[in-house]
């Protein structure tokens, strides 16, 4: 059982304090006006498991946990099973210490008299804004357990999407690694000892062995200087993506990379068009949902346009004459946009234009993908072809000259 601490008012006016084990907040209430106090502030205690689940070393709720409330919420409500039960069946069920203990708090907010989605507005680092409004939207209109089956398959194809980007960069960033790592290696601890029998002649060496030279000496006796200056560039840029200028000016470039560029851009639109559709399908109201929707966008560009949106609706202007005066949004889908503004249909546009566009980012991904495995294998090859090359180049240059 929950313990509430609270203040209240006495009859003479002084202000008392304590706590109570009781069921929810109203207890607490009827319990201070039948000993005759006016409650001032109730609020919930949190138990040792709450305070270890939010500790540094404490457990933290997965993405994957929440995907599976989501889940076991909709077939326990759709089997007519009262919000409070399901809330105290999942949270038996659950292995995360964390999430048991926030369940447990959001069943307790909800016999106490809360909504669902108020009990889960009440802890805005777990559940968004947009899982509490889609929600919040399915207990008024009394499709709770659809809404709790989208958001599932939402945070699936989040964690899908995820699966697919590491897996297309795990191949590339191993061969970097390796490569990098050989390179080093020889250029710190083989590659000075072979050079200094060149140092030793006093014939003027070839460029690019003057060149390794310097960059085996800078690895191998300036290492300090040049963790250093990594270390001023990493500042640099960590500096550069807090301002607000610096973060849309990387943001704005990234979104002009060949290939890459454009995948980026349509993860977003797709990302925009499922949750702006599915929130104006399940009956929220638009200049909410935009509202909602502008914090789904990871790219500044995208974040701005939508900001800007509910600005030109209230001023008689659509959602796709709207989006149009920004060049961040494709032709296509601004067309679609006000193809489905015009039938009436502009949910279920949006809800066809997000699977597509997410299409078409994963086969750019692949294409990217099979292109950057042979470009790196290029690359290492001309690095270690440089080696080679500036290595034999002066006794080849010995030999001419003898």
């Amino acid at each position: 059982m929950p313990i509430f601490k609270y203040q209240a008012k006495d009859m003479k006016g002084e202000v008392i304090a304590g706590t109570m084990d009781v069921e929810n907040r109203n207890a607490v209430i009827s319990r201070l006006q039948a000993m005759q106090y006016f409650p001032l502030k109730i609020e919930a205690e949190k138990t040792q498991a709450e305070k270890e689940s939010g500790s540094l070393f404490g457990s933290r709720i997965k993405s994957n946990d929440i995907c599976e409330l989501y889940r076991q919420m909709a077939d326990l409500i759709s089997a007519g099973i009262t919000l409070v039960k399901a809330l105290q069946i999942v949270s038996s069920q659950t292995p995360s210490l964390a999430l048991r203990t926030l369940i447990s708090q959001v069943a307790a907010d909800v016999q106490g008299g809360d909504t669902f989605g108020e009990a889960l507005n009440k802890h805005p680092k777990t559940f968004t804004k947009l899982s509490v409004a889609l929600i919040t939207s399915g207990e008024r209109g009394g499709f709770l357990p659809d809404v709790l089956e989208q958001l599932a398959t939402f945070a699936e194809l989040e964690e899908e999407l995820k699966g697919k980007i590491k897996a297309a960069l795990a191949y590339p960033l191993v061969m970097v690694f390796v490569g990098t790592a050989a390179v080093i290696f020889l250029m710190t601890f083989v590659m000075p000892k072979i050079l200094t029998i060149y140092e030793q002649t006093d014939r003027a060496l070839p460029a690019p062995t003057q060149l390794m030279m310097l960059i085996s000496d800078l690895l191998s006796k300036q290492w300090l200087l040049l963790i250093a200056g990594l270390v001023l560039f990493g500042f640099m840029f960590w500096r550069l993506m807090k301002s607000k200028e610096g973060r849309r000016f990387i943001h704005k470039s990234v979104l002009r990379l060949p290939v890459f560029g454009q995948i980026v851009l349509k993860r977003e639109i797709s990302r925009f068009a499922r949750t702006f559709g599915q929130m104006l399908k399940n009956g929220v109201p638009m200049l909410h949902a935009l509202d909602i929707v502008k914090d789904v966008a990871t790219n500044d560009l995208i974040r701005d346009a939508i900001i800007q949106t509910p600005n030109d609706i209230t001023q008689g202007a659509g959602v796709s004459e709207a989006l149009k005066k920004h060049d961040i949004f494709p032709r296509g889908v601004v067309n679609m946009i006000a193809i489905g503004e015009e039938t009436g249909r502009l949910p279920d546009v949006l809800l066809q234009i997000a699977p597509s566009y997410e299409a078409q980012a994963d086969r750019l991904t692949k294409a990217m993908t099979s292109l950057i495995e042979p470009l790196i294998i290029v690359a290492m090859g001309i690095v270690v072809g440089f080696i080679v090359i500036a290595t034999l180049l002066p006794i080849l240059t010995m030999n001419v000259t003898s």
